[in-house]
């Protein structure tokens, strides 16, 4: 009997065993089987079936998310779908969209990325589903629609996850109806208008609260309402709510948070000191974020209110100061420590490399000083996450030769002391995934062995250093790279060829020479930005083109050439050839510098369709030639053209001063430039390099200067109100400055000099209340030199020189009847007795000669007797001069 038992279960195994390798094979979630009674029961509830069909019918589903919904089929074994095991009703519901799949659709003019997202409207006739305890509908896109009234009414529901699907509007309240909720995330939404949560204190059951990024700026009983959260509550996230509180208005003293184990309320810009009492109830507590709120005080005072058993702490950006305090070391439990972005100053204890389970440390941005040694990692066993970068007085000295106990994913020492050696210890750091060692006074050779260590890094950034060394050949073996910067550094060598998994390249202020390889044709598929400029690069640009209509290296290649650049940077190389038809694919482009290169050739047209993008197009210092294309002005985007010092010419056509962006802010495109991308500006007489993205979005430049333009400055260049440069100089312009200049409102530098322009100088300009550089020298302007408002700043006479009929202040001729100038009273009675006489002399001429012209001109007869007695007094010289040479000729001869 024992022995058919035994049998009889080694049976059953068996029979599991090769259920489960089914259910494995065809991927059959094991929570999708519902367990049916006996004689062949229904394998799905009808009326929970008809409810979803009845949601899919509403839903906009692009990708296809829900194709095992089907009539006619197991309702429990459709995607997202889990029914009971006991009783067959669905019991889960997991709509969440988890970005695995794209869908990529190809035209010529631009790519379309499709996710896997559901959106539309949500159909209440999911009620239908009565037993349902979770639902989870994160990740979609649901057009900012309210989140539906009816949720409210699921009344077995504990799990809500509506974490960044696209709802706005206001929470509705029967949410408070869900007493039996336990998780309930409203996270990275568009919820606007949220004037109450009174609703929350009725969910009496809550442990899990996430309303990250809600505005409860407008939930007048908020602080309130946060006094009155379930004591089972166990993490609270209200990251970026707008809070509109102080630390002394939270009810964080008196509350009865005792369970908390977890609360985040950053970014809520309190604006408040620590106050005493803060965190007393919270025993429990673990995980504490108050980073972003511009909290004032000692951080020795902070720390030593948190809870003991505290693990993750994150104090950044805020306005802490004073030393880390040495009983730091006792903190033991602490996992997670964010001190970043604060005013700490002294030394780093070195205790801190008792904490042995501390995995992340971030101490950026701040202004320690000393030094860190072994000693500050002698225990960081579990150390991954490395920042001490911007601590300009903190220098890392440690032996040659050691070997940390970690192995770290992140290390961020930028602007901080490792120099002049490269650190040798990184050589033990295989598993970096993002290193980061910019301007830290390195000036060395850079190790061999490097490329090796890091061929799983991600992000590598060694810029603003002195490392020298030959580029290897190909970085193909960094598959996983995703930013390379190398810039300012005095690495050689060519080009290498580059992963293709590669967004960032900056090779820039290097010493690389030779040619753009054709290789970068086939590897630039995933790279936006590519900044080789200020090296010895010469030659072509590669053809990346199969015809001119195929914009393809590889005919099976169904992305363009360059579609996802939107900064190229060759700026200050040797580069040559007519302008690169490479560009022609790059419809995201948004910075172009090609300058002091030596391209030729015209302009194409195609600028102006091809790159609509474009924000900054800076061709200075090249050999173009042609016309300016009037195509450029379909440039929505576009707020710096620099076309200064080529050979183009013709004339500056009305069109083509019709910039859309340089005519309104708003017009500006939206667009990323990094902090180490320069823009550089020739502007109030000298180069002007600016970065980040703000300033640079702000500046606004039209440069033409140094061409062989000619004819007129249109009028419509008024309408530039954004314009903060016009620089038209070294040109042969002529006809007049336009008066409608009066309307460039912003302008701060204007340069005409060197032209043939003539007339007075408007009048309108001395509106221009921003202007601080000016330069009219070098043309046919004269007049007086309009007075008043920002001219009258513009004191010095070179800013006028060579313009020979210019007048008045400030310089030094003066105007007919400008008395500003005090002469010698003699020279002045002199100068009107000299202008009385050759007035007197004029008008006496002038009568004279009408006295005797006028009756011929009135009188025929007068003027015929006139003119006969001139002719016979001709005729009476001419025959006497004739004689009397004759005679003189004759005496000659005969001496």
């Amino acid at each position: 009997m024992a022995k058919a038992t035994r049998s009889s279960i080694q049976c059953c195994r068996i029979v599991l065993i090769m259920i489960w390798v089914l259910l494995a094979q065809y991927q059959i979630p094991i929570s999708s089987i519902s367990v049916e009674p006996k004689g062949g029961g229904r394998n799905c509830i009808q009326i929970e079936r008809d409810a979803l069909l009845s949601f899919k019918a509403s839903i906009e589903d692009p990708s296809d998310v829900l194709s095992s919904w089907q009539t006619g089929r197991n309702c429990c074994r459709w995607r997202g779908v889990v029914c009971s095991n006991r009783t067959g009703h669905v019991v889960k519901l997991d709509l969440h969209n988890n970005f695995t799949h794209i869908n990529y659709e190809y035209n010529t003019d631009m790519i379309n990325y499709k996710f896997r997202t559901l959106g539309g409207e949500i159909s209440s006739s999911l009620l239908a589903i009565e037993h349902l305890n979770y639902l989870n509908l994160s990740y979609n896109d649901f057009g900012h629609k309210r989140i539906p009234e009816f949720i409210g009414f699921f009344k077995n529901l504990k799990y809500l996850d509506l974490t960044d699907a696209g709802f706005g509007g206001s929470i509705p309240p029967q949410l408070g109806n869900l007493t039996k909720l336990l998780h309930l995330d409203l996270s990275f939404n568009s919820l606007e208008s949220v004037d109450y949560v009174d609703w929350l204190p009725r969910l009496s059951s809550l442990k899990y609260l996430d309303m990250t990024e809600v505005n409860l700026s407008a939930a007048v009983d908020g602080v309130q309402v946060m006094s009155m959260l379930p004591a089972s509550l166990r993490v609270l996230y209200l990251f970026d709510c707008n809070l509109n509180a102080t630390f002394s208005s939270l009810p964080l003293y008196s509350s009865n948070l005792t369970s908390l184990v977890s609360l985040d309320l950053g970014y809520n810009y309190f604006h408040s000191t620590i106050l005493d009492g803060l965190l007393e109830n919270m025993t429990s507590l673990k995980k504490l974020g108050l980073e972003g709120n511009d909290l004032i005080g000692d951080i020795a005072e902070l720390m030593k209110r948190l809870p003991p058993k505290i693990e993750e702490l994150d104090l950044s950006a805020n306005n802490l100061t004073g030393s880390l305090p040495s009983w730091l070391e006792h903190m033991t439990s602490l996992r997670y420590l964010d001190l970043s972005n604060n005013s700490l100053s002294g030394h780093i204890p070195s205790g801190i490399g008792k904490l042995t389970n501390l995995s992340s440390l971030y101490l950026s941005s701040n202004h320690f000083v000393g030094i860190i040694s072994e000693d500050h990692f002698a225990n960081l066993t579990r150390l991954e996450y490395l920042s001490l970068f911007d601590n300009s007085n903190l220098t890392m000295v440690v032996d040659p030769n050691w070997i940390p106990p970690f192995k770290l994913n992140l290390v961020d020492l930028s602007s901080c002391n490792l120099g002049p050696h490269f650190p040798t210890w990184i050589r033990s750091q295989t598993d970096i995934i993002y290193l980061m060692m910019s301007n830290t006074g390195i000036d060395d050779r850079l190790p061999d062995w490097f490329w090796n260590v890091i061929s799983s890094v991600e992000y590598i950034d060694l810029s603003l250093n002195q490392i020298s060394g030959v580029l290897p050949s190909t970085l193909e073996f960094l598959s996983a790279a995703y930013e390379i910067n190398l810039n300012s550094n005095q690495f050689h060598g060519g080009v290498p060829k580059l992963p293709t998994s590669l967004w960032l390249l900056d090779l820039s202020n290097n010493s690389i020479t030779g040619t753009i390889p054709l290789s970068m044709c086939n590897q630039v598929q995933s790279l936006g930005i590519l900044d080789l400029s200020h090296n010895r690069l010469s030659g072509q640009l590669p053809q990346c083109l199969t015809s001119r209509k195929s914009f393809r290296a590889d005919p099976g290649n169904l992305t363009p050439i360059g579609s996802e650049l939107s900064i190229v940077n060759f700026r200050n190389n040797s580069l040559s050839g007519e302008f690169p038809l490479f560009f022609r694919g790059c419809q995201y482009l948004n910075f172009l510098d090609l300058s002091y290169n030596n391209f030729y050739g015209s302009l194409p047209i195609w600028i102006g369709k091809r790159l609509p993008q474009l924000a900054f197009l800076l061709l200075r210092s090249n050999m173009f030639s042609g016309y300016i294309p009037i195509q450029l002005a379909k440039l929505d985007y576009l707020h710096v053209l620099d076309l200064a010092h080529n050979n183009l010419l013709g004339t500056i056509a009305p069109s083509l001063v019709n910039f859309t962006a340089m005519t309104t802010v708003s017009s500006y495109g939206s667009y990323y430039l990094p902090d180490f991308i320069s823009l550089l500006v020739v502007t109030k007489g000298q180069a002007l390099k600016y970065y980040t993205n703000t300033i640079m979005s702000l500046m606004s430049s039209l440069d033409l200067s140094s061409n062989c333009l000619s004819g007129t400055i249109p009028q419509e260049i008024g309408g530039l109100a954004t314009l903060k440069n016009l620089n038209l100089s070294g040109n042969r312009l002529i006809g007049y400055i336009p008066e409608t200049m009066g309307g460039l409102r912003s302008l701060e530098s204007l340069d005409l000099s060197n032209n043939e322009l003539y007339g007075e100088i408007p009048p309108t300009l001395p509106a221009l209340t921003f202007l601080s550089y000016l330069n009219l020298s070098y043309n046919n302007l004269s007049g007086r030199i309009p007075s008043g408002q920002q001219l009258q700043t513009f004191d010095d006479p070179s800013v006028y020189e060579g313009n020979n009929d210019l007048c008045g202040p400030p310089i030094s001729k003066n105007c007919s009847g400008d008395g500003t100038t005090l002469n010698d009273p003699l020279e002045q009675e002199d100068g009107n007795d000299m202008s009385s006489f050759y007035l007197s002399m004029g008008l006496g001429f002038a009568v004279g000669l009408w006295v005797v012209i006028g009756p011929l001109l009135f009188k025929r007869t007068w003027s015929a007797a006139y003119f006969l007695f001139i002719d016979n007094i001709c005729d009476k010289i001419y025959v006497f001069m004739v004689l009397n040479w004759a005679r003189l000729i004759a005496n000659i001869k005969k001496k």
